[in-house]
């Protein structure tokens, strides 16, 4: 796993960045989040100039993942300058992921072979 865990102090901070933030919520125990975590390993090489890539556990971080409405692992935000801009919930293809990336950064079809 190449993308940093952040936790409820290191979060907003994390957040604030001027470059596009994915956040994913995740649980150690949740399948879903096994069969997201290499492809968004993946893909934060791939982004690493435009995006930076953190995940964090609901377990320990309740009150940030109540926060953020967060019900459902794993689920995806997508951050600029602090705000939320994006969301994706439960298993994707590391596609749909991209295209969602690359619709927010202004890019055509950069990501196909993700």
């Amino acid at each position: 796993m190449t993308y940093i865990t952040l936790t409820d102090t290191t979060f907003r901070e994390a957040i604030e960045s001027d470059q596009y933030v994915l956040v994913e919520f995740f649980a150690e125990w949740s399948g879903a989040h096994h069969i997201m975590a290499p492809g968004l390993a993946e893909m934060d090489e791939k982004y690493r100039s435009r995006v930076r890539f953190f995940r964090i556990d609901v377990d320990r971080h309740k009150e940030v993942a109540k926060q953020y409405g967060v019900q459902n692992v794993p689920t995806i935000l997508l951050f600029k300058d602090g705000q939320a801009v994006d969301q994706i919930v439960g298993v994707v293809p590391r596609t749909f992921v991209a295209q969602k990336l690359d619709a927010l950064l202004g890019l055509e079809a950069l990501s196909v072979d993700c």
